[in-house]
């Protein structure tokens, strides 16, 4: 068999018909569709159940909600593909021979890993050009590109992987709610030391009209995503891409892990881990960069935020002796929270 398709599914029978139709209709014929249902309660499996009675190629696999990196590390395991590929269920590929020409570069080159540029999908507006922060997403040229060179950790989805080098590896996905898909490509792609890249689009991300629900643990498995990048990219030299993680920390990811820290975390689990992920930070690494101001080389701007409001409302505490809100103190650090009994206590006195 050419190729394994592993298609995670969680709730979206809005489009998993219509992904289903795409990789079926793909002229690459000699394929499996591994669908794996993380707990859907929106009727998406009995539509992958469908598709599974009508053709042979569709394979289903069921599993309690376990997040998208444990249904893909389910469909690796069964996949049975010489090669596999990764297609979310709102996504689609940009023509019926996709998948026909990346495995026939990959079989060409021998190629271990091989795939193309990516395109974005908002309603009915498709986007090819990126800017700086995601230069990786698209090639100007064919041909084998250095790892090294490269050093990009993001759209993993447009590459397919040998599964003999996966498997061999040990290259799985992490057990992570959010940003389990960066240290999975960073790991495969420094394995394999190249690539083989197409400068054709090889897949159509669509960007999502739902907004992420932080939770707590969306957040600290997002900080944990971003501290493996940060210790395996200082490790091994790879310093553009240690550095576009420690961006992403202190920009894109900014808001919600603070806002998350101080309005639902009352074990104070995300200050715990921001500390940990400063110090998987190599400052000669961002320093050398010339990207990073030397506050942010020293702290992240994340924790630096949530260091300023704790210390904003820990001046209101001293000059009202005992915040009335109790509740909201209990969301914040141990240090504050010791410091208001500490201070109730003084009071009663």
């Amino acid at each position: 068999m050419n190729l394994s398709v592993i298609v995670p599914v969680y709730n979206k029978a809005k489009y998993i018909a219509a992904c289903l139709e795409g990789v079926l209709s793909q002229t690459l014929a000699d394929i499996e569709v591994i669908c794996v249902d993380d707990g859907s309660t929106d009727g998406s499996r009995g539509t992958a159940e469908e598709f599974a009675k009508r053709d042979s190629r569709v394979k289903l696999i069921s599993q309690p909600n376990l997040g998208a990196g444990a249904a893909r590390n389910a469909g690796i395991r069964a996949a049975k593909g010489e090669y596999i590929a990764f297609l979310d269920a709102d996504d689609f590929y940009p023509s019926n021979d996709t998948l026909a020409r990346i495995y026939a570069a990959a079989k060409r080159e021998n190629a271990l890993i091989c795939g193309g540029s990516l395109v974005t999908v908002s309603g009915d507006k498709l986007n090819s050009d990126f800017g700086d922060d995601l230069f990786g997403n698209k090639f100007k040229k064919e041909g084998w590109v250095d790892f090294s060179d490269y050093q990009y950790d993001y759209a993993f989805y447009r590459f397919i992987y040998s599964r003999e080098f996966l498997l061999g590896n040990g290259l799985f996905f992490p057990d992570y709610r959010r940003y389990q898909d960066p240290p999975f490509m960073l790991r495969a792609f420094a394995a394999a030391g190249k690539f083989y890249a197409l400068a054709e689009p090889t897949y159509c991300y669509r960007i999502g009209d739902v907004p992420v629900n932080w939770t707590t643990q969306k957040v600290y498995d997002l900080l944990c995503g971003i501290e493996d990048n940060l210790r395996f990219s200082a490790e091994h030299c790879y310093a553009r891409v240690h550095c576009l993680n420690y961006n992403r920390l202190c920009r894109d990811f900014c808001g919600p892990i603070v806002s998350t820290a101080l309005s639902a975390d009352g074990e104070g689990k995300i200050l715990k881990k921001l500390i940990e992920v400063q110090r998987a930070a190599d400052a000669g690494m961002l320093s050398a960069s010339g990207y990073f101001t030397d506050d942010e080389v020293e702290v992240s701007a994340p924790l630096a935020q949530i260091i300023q409001r704790l210390s904003a409302q820990n001046m209101q505490l001293r000059r009202e002796g005992w915040f009335i809100n109790n509740k909201l103190f209990r969301l914040y650090t141990v240090p504050v929270r010791w410091l208001g009994k500490l201070t109730k206590k003084l009071r009663k006195k």
